[in-house]
């Protein structure tokens, strides 16, 4: 029986590659996968939470401008000079994004924050008081539960905030 050889490219012959090869490189190819994948999720969930960080501080600026402008405790969300890039839902004094859902300190919910940030996919609030910004998670607001620990992961204390 004739076989068909292919010139290599290290000059010698071969008849391709057999099926233990094959599968080595498909192993190897899966082992870089499962350890690149839970990063990979890691450096995305900063980056949306990092975008929210920067929305969070400008609610809160924009609610210490409406204060002082007002004369008054609490500033409605709807009420604040401040570009969040989301749909408005004015019934619930609230901006609606992707990921978040973004209050002001008028919220009923709000329990004395400043501005808040509750995350759409997992059980994680972001608030911002006094002394700055704080992490809470599984107050029970959604139906799953955190998967990292975020005060870990952002750097940032853990705090009861009440988002829901």
């Amino acid at each position: 029986m004739n076989k068909i050889y292919q010139k290599s490219f290290f000059g010698g012959k071969t008849a391709g590659f057999t099926l233990i090869e094959l599968l080595v490189v498909v192993l190897i190819i899966g082992i870089l996968s499962a350890v690149a994948l839970p990063q990979y999720t890691k450096a995305v969930t900063k980056a949306r939470f990092a975008e929210a960080l920067i929305n969070l501080r400008a609610i809160a600026e924009a609610d210490k401008v409406c204060e002082l402008e007002k004369g008054e405790d609490w500033c409605n969300i709807n009420d604040l000079a401040v570009n969040v890039s989301g749909v408005a839902d004015k019934e619930h004094a609230q901006i609606l994004t992707d990921h978040f859902i973004y209050r002001a300190s008028a919220n009923p919910m709000g329990a004395g924050f400043r501005a808040q940030a509750l995350y759409r996919k997992e059980d994680v609030c972001l608030c911002v008081n006094q002394e700055g910004i704080v992490v809470d998670q599984g107050d029970h607001c959604m139906a799953k539960e955190p998967s990292f620990d975020y005060a870990k992961l952002l750097n940032l204390p853990a705090d009861v905030c009440g988002c829901c």
